[in-house]
């Protein structure tokens, strides 16, 4: 399934069986027409976008990516704010199998390793603190 699904045919199919005019998904997106033809073409549309889309035209596009359901949570919808297209939210990408630790020392390891990643990420965040507050 995961190399053979058309995300842009998808959401073509699922806006056409909508009966929402391109135009207005478009508009509601905050695209224009031509980048929604152009997204079309390609296989693989961020998760994101084809959610907001489905907001738009009222469909459940768990249906078609069955991961999605497990993955994303309704948010609150707040009011008009602009959307970065670039940023990638983490149901973007196809879901990982997770990989659990066969013994004991592998989970030390791990979690060593972890605990190594938070505390840098502390310390840098430390340093930005300081940095922003001079």
């Amino acid at each position: 399934m995961k190399g053979s699904v058309h995300r842009g045919e998808i959401i073509k199919e699922a806006i056409k069986a909508s009966g929402v005019a391109i135009g207005v998904v478009a508009e509601k997106l905050g695209v224009s027409r031509k980048t929604l033809y152009n997204k079309f073409k390609e296989t693989t549309i961020p998760y994101s976008f084809i959610l907001r889309i489905g907001e738009v035209i009222h469909h459940d596009f768990s249906q078609e990516f069955p991961h999605l359901s497990k993955t994303v949570k309704k948010e609150v919808k707040t009011p008009q704010t602009p959307q970065n297209n670039n940023l990638l939210l983490p149901f973007d990408t196809e879901p990982a199998e997770i990989q659990k630790p066969n013994s004991m020392k592998e989970c030390e390891t791990e979690l060593l390793t972890l605990q190594r990643k938070y505390i840098a990420l502390l310390e840098k965040f430390n340093e930005l603190l300081l940095k922003t507050s001079h």
